[in-house]
């Protein structure tokens, strides 16, 4: 078992990590003025890597509560970058699309994160890599499990 002093560790290290990423992938936004943000082009691309993807499915897949990937569903639908085809049973249910112009833009940025990952992956073994995401996403199943959100 962990002591405290590690457990600490562990949560300032993750948010550590999520802030420097987050600069890394804004700042290379800002270099090649994207329309979007890098939130909103995770979107796209979960959206295109996703076949029957549901507005609630997505909020669960992001870890984001209904109001908040409502807004962004919102916004991305403005720009014209996703379409919401309603239930046909008439419940608020959207199954969310991505139209050519949000695949065009994302594939535009995709080749820009990427970069930005090898950066910030460099001298890491694939298998380390494998072996954190179980890691992070066992965390993310224990926060799930113990948090319920609004998706």
């Amino acid at each position: 078992m962990l002591n405290q002093l590690n457990r600490n560790s562990i949560s300032n290290e993750i948010v550590t990590c999520a802030t420097l990423i987050k600069v890394l992938t804004l700042r290379a936004f800002k270099e090649h003025n994207f329309e979007i943000t890098p939130e909103q082009f995770i979107i796209l691309d979960v959206i295109i890597n996703n076949e029957e993807l549901y507005q609630r499915k997505l909020g669960k897949i992001l870890g984001k509560d209904r109001a908040n990937i409502t807004r962004l569903l919102d916004i991305l639908f403005k720009k014209g970058l996703i379409e919401k085809e309603s239930s046909s049973n008439g419940r608020k249910i959207n199954k969310i699309k991505i139209t050519k112009k949000g695949e065009d833009l994302r594939n535009k940025i995709f080749p820009v994160i990427s970069k930005v990952r090898q950066s910030y992956l460099n001298g890491i073994e694939y298998k380390d890599i494998e072996n954190c995401l179980k890691i992070l996403n066992k965390i993310k199943e224990n926060i799930s499990e113990n948090t319920k959100l609004q998706t």
